[in-house]
Parts: C-alpha cells; structure tokens; sequence
C-alpha cells in the first residue's frame, strides 16, 4: 500500500490533538519555543487524540450501531499484503464514507472547542500562576500584568495592584533617558522576544553624567509613549497598592503630610 496514504491516514488519527494543541495556544499567551521539534510535536499531539479517540469510540458505540474495526484500521495503517484485504479495505470506507467524514468532523470540533474550553478553565482557576508545569510560554505577559505575584515563590498577590507604574531606561544617541509612565500593552514578536512598550501618560529625564544637578522630570505632551526594544537598556517595574481615604477620618498632621508630598504611615 502507497506509504503517502498510511501517512494520510496517521495524520488523520493524530488531528485531533493538533487541534487540540493549537486551540489551547491560540492567544498571546504562548509564543513559539525555539526549543519546540517535530518530535515535541508529536508527544503532545498523541496524548490528546489518544483520549478523545477513546471517548467517542466508546460514545459512538453506545448511542449508535456503528463501531470501529480496527483489524481493517490495522490494514490501512501497517499496510495490507495482499490485495483482498486491501480490497476489502478500501471497500469497507466507501461504504462506510459518510459516517466516518461526521465522526472526524464532530472530533475535530470537540477538540477544537475543548483546547479554547480548557485554556479557558486553566485562566479562570488561576491554576497556570500556581503550577509551573500549567503555565503558558509567554513570560511577559505575567511581568506586565503583575501575575507573576501568584507565583508560589512570591510574597505578594495580584489582586492587591491598583497601579503599575514602570521605569524603562534608555540609551539614545549616546544619552541616558528615563521613561516613566503607567502600564499601557506591550507587543513581542512571534518567538515571544520584546519588540516594545506603551506608556501610559509619560515622563522623561536625561540622566546625564558627571552632572550633580537636578534633572526635572519633562511631562510629554502624549498621552502614550511607544518605546522599542532597541533603545531599551533596563526595565523597572512597580506594582502598587493604593487605597481611597476618606480626608474626614485624617488627623491634621496626615492632612499636612499629604499637602507637603509625604507619605502617610
């Protein structure tokens, strides 16, 4: 038998969990793993379609009188010798074209929908933040967002941020600049690498050497400010927690160090 046809058929076999695989990577979550080979591929591929395949054989067998006959999927797959098997094989499809067509197209589907589903359980249960091995491939993204306070290792939590604020030092033309600003988006490329920053109403200094003065903050005239990667000598990152209070409940003194930039302890 044609080995272009028996590979046909493996694929068809393992689509589903393909399908699976992309519908679960499919958001700005996972970036591509320069890591990432065919045979990586392949592992993640059997498992998923190895379970659906058993689920919908097993339902398909109890809801209906159609059943799966793997001594003629054998044949197709290992390849018949002789030709009355592959007759009996390729007739077997033919009249059976139909019901195999809805069963690989509800499967495909069902994983399809499953991936998004599971992806989506995943985020909602907050299980990728507490478990390495669940968590999704772009790392910047838990930076930016402050997700990465959920981690195991990490004192704190993201439901405590009210505000991120984030100084990016850059080197233009030979000068030191320090951008701060609010945290707007940022873009990577397909491989998950930075491409860039948006600020969110921005402030720049020059920080310039062997100069003891003052350098006053420059208020841009933008509400947002892209800065690409290539200008980009470090990234500083402030999750803050910040709380309303009602002025009627402070003391004159707090009222005071409020007015004059302090802090109230």
């Amino acid at each position: 038998m044609n080995i272009a046809f028996t590979s046909v058929i493996i694929f068809v076999i393992l689509a589903p969990g393909f399908l699976f695989r992309l519908a679960y990577k499919s958001s700005k979550l996972s970036v591509n793993n320069p890591e990432r080979n065919l045979l990586n591929d392949l592992t993640w591929a059997i498992l998923p379609a190895f379970i659906l395949h058993i689920l919908f054989i097993f339902f398909l067998e109890l809801v209906s009188k159609y059943y799966v006959n793997f001594e003629q999927l054998g044949n197709l797959i290992a390849g018949a010798k002789t030709d009355d098997k592959i007759e009996s094989s390729f007739s077997q499809i033919k009249e059976f074209l139909y019901p195999i067509f809805f069963y690989n197209l509800a499967i495909f589907s069902f994983a399809i929908i499953t991936g998004y589903q599971g992806r989506k359980l995943i985020r909602k249960h907050k299980w990728d933040r507490k478990y390495r091995y669940l968590r999704f491939s772009n790392k910047w993204h838990y930076i930016f967002t402050g997700e990465c306070l959920d981690f195991p290792d990490v004192p704190d939590h993201f439901d405590e941020i009210t505000d991120k604020i984030i100084n990016v030092l850059c080197s233009v033309n030979g000068e030191n600049i320090l951008y701060t600003g609010e945290y707007f988006n940022y873009y990577i490329d397909k491989d998950g690498n930075l491409e860039a920053i948006h600020l969110k109403y921005p402030i720049r200094k020059y920080l310039k050497k062997n100069d003891t003065t003052e350098n006053s903050n420059y208020e841009i005239e933008s509400r947002y400010l892209v800065i690409p990667n290539s200008d980009i000598v470090n990234i500083n990152f402030r999750y803050l927690s910040l709380e309303e209070v009602d002025i009627s409940t402070l003391t004159e003194e707090e009222i005071d160090n409020v007015i004059d930039g302090g802090e109230i302890s």
